[in-house]
């Protein structure tokens, strides 16, 4: 049975050190999967991203993929204090103990998650303003179609620049299984969140999302998929979490410790010359 329970948390005030720690994101999608029992294909993927052109959007990106075409990713933001996780799974557990698990790791003052069913109609979240949303979460359904892992690659490969995104990794495709896999599950990192790919061999179905930090066109989304898939595609759109009025303080805080870093250096060379 494909994973269709998408939990979605959006957690703000956090622990700068945590969300900035490779060995703390690593234990948190190790403990995490252990705690629900996804039973991961993979160990987790971890790729820094500290060379964007606004400091304060640098920060950790992760993920592992699980059995039945599930997924944990993690997008850690530092500087702004915040973090973004999504559990794609076909286990249940209550939203406090799933709180409890990644608090343990990252601590958050302020945590918002929300569960979407994948397989029943969703309303997409209301009153989307890309002023204020963090960015937009494309949750994509495609039925009755084949697909080979080759043709999984080549598309999660291509289709971040033709809708605006910048990749920062390579496709990473794998099989569930080494002998009759049941599921083909690919991730592609982009600039500080992700585009992942789930197909059920035996449904002929696919989960695909496309998780953005900054508000994409929508009809050049949907001609892409449309051209990828024709008219066999569902999309729900949901805006992940607003920008914390304090995630503006801290991004000042950070600019103005740099300010003071480079002032500090300047007069350190100054001494030499």
């Amino acid at each position: 049975m494909q994973a269709t329970r998408h939990i979605m948390l959006d957690a703000y005030d956090c622990d700068l050190e945590q969300s900035n720690s490779f060995m703390t994101v690593n234990n948190l999608l190790v403990n995490l999967s252990h705690k629900l029992d996804m039973n991961p294909v993979m160990p987790p993927f971890l790729l820094p991203y500290y060379y964007c052109d606004e400091t304060e959007d640098g920060g950790i990106s992760a993920f592992i993929i699980c059995e039945n075409g599930s997924h944990i990713t993690i997008h850690t933001f530092p500087y702004r204090h915040c973090y973004f996780v999504d559990i794609l799974t076909d286990t249940f557990c209550a939203e406090s103990e799933i709180m409890h698990i990644i608090g343990q790791h990252i601590h958050a003052e302020n945590v918002n998650i929300n569960i979407v069913d994948r397989r029943n109609d969703n309303s997409p979240s209301a009153a989307i303003n890309s002023s204020l949303d963090f960015g937009p979460h494309y949750m994509i359904t495609v039925e009755d179609f084949d697909v080979t892992s080759e043709q999984i690659f080549k598309w999660l490969d291509n289709i971040a620049p033709k809708i605006n995104m910048v990749p920062i990794s390579r496709p990473y495709v794998i099989f569930d299984k080494r002998q009759t896999p049941e599921f083909i599950s690919g991730v592609l990192v982009v600039a500080q969140s992700h585009i992942a790919f789930h197909y059920s061999i035996l449904e002929r179905t696919a989960n695909i999302d496309i998780f953005s930090c900054s508000f994409l066109d929508d009809g050049i989304v949907e001609c892409i998929l449309e051209q990828s898939f024709g008219n066999k595609v569902k999309i729900d759109l949901f805006a992940r979490g607003s920008k914390y009025k304090n995630t503006i303080y801290y991004a000042e805080q950070h600019r103005h410790q740099q300010r003071l870093n480079k002032a500090w250096q300047e007069n350190i060379d100054s001494c030499f010359n």
